[in-house]
């Protein structure tokens, strides 16, 4: 007697590739993750201006709070488009998937209903004396800043709109490889791709954060060492249109 067939067997690899490549092929990925950032930005914009108006004054402190406020809305944005397009790709679990935590599975990401598819500047220093200098900085470092040709505010401010910019253009590239993994462990821990091989499945939010951390730390740092350095040269500003404007 032949001995019985193994049951073919797929890999998270093989699975993430097969989703991003529906996704490209029917869908519109990076226009949705488009909204998903633009979203993002108002809701950090407007949790610096809710902190603004509650006595936050310091720019590098409420930018990076903001900034915080901002990643979390980022994954709960992820969630809500994970339950609403996950339903869409169950025809792609294999057909000997567990029929009892199938179901289940189903019905969890059936709940949110619908789909989302949509288918260099120059600056005149006066320097002085090395002495004085050398004063100015060992007694009050900001003072350097201070000291600096206005001219460099529009740069500050220029430079801090290209990093966000950058930034966000990252994460909108990579929209069908996050969209793809973050689907495939959603499917996997609902119980839906019983013959991944997988050791150990992990929680789609470990795919997002692996993807998306980085960025959102280098912009981080970038906005609160922008807004540092603007309310360094003018104190009396708490925003980046005072600093403009003044």
């Amino acid at each position: 007697m032949l001995p019985h067939p193994e049951p073919h067997r797929i890999t998270r690899a093989s699975a993430v590739a097969t989703i991003r490549a529906r996704l490209l092929r029917e869908g519109f990925p990076r226009i949705q993750m488009f909204i998903l950032v633009s979203l993002t930005g108002l809701a950090g914009f407007g949790a610096s201006a809710a902190m603004l108006a509650a006595g936050i004054d310091t720019m590098a402190l409420r930018y990076a709070l903001a900034m915080g406020v901002a990643y979390i809305v980022f994954l709960l944005l992820l969630w809500i488009w994970l339950r609403a397009s996950a339903a869409d790709f169950l025809e792609l679990v294999p057909a000997d998937a567990n029929a009892g935590q199938g179901a289940a599975g189903a019905a969890s990401f059936r709940g949110g209903g619908g789909s989302f598819d949509g288918g260099g500047a120059s600056a005149n220093v006066d320097f002085g004396t090395g002495d004085g200098v050398a004063d100015a900085v060992g007694d009050k470092p900001l003072g350097i800043v201070g000291h600096a040709d206005e001219g460099a505010i529009p740069l500050v401010v220029l430079l801090l709109a290209l990093g966000i910019a950058f930034s966000s253009l990252f994460v909108i590239w990579s929209a069908p490889i996050l969209f793809a993994e973050i689907l495939v462990d959603g499917l996997l821990a609902a119980g839906l791709y019983r013959r991944l091989r997988v050791l150990d499945p992990q929680h789609w939010m470990v795919a997002a954060l692996k993807r998306t951390m980085v960025p959102f730390i280098l912009t981080t740092i970038l906005v609160a060492g922008a807004g540092w350095g603007m309310q360094a040269v003018a104190p009396e500003a708490r925003s980046v249109g005072e600093v403009v404007l003044r």
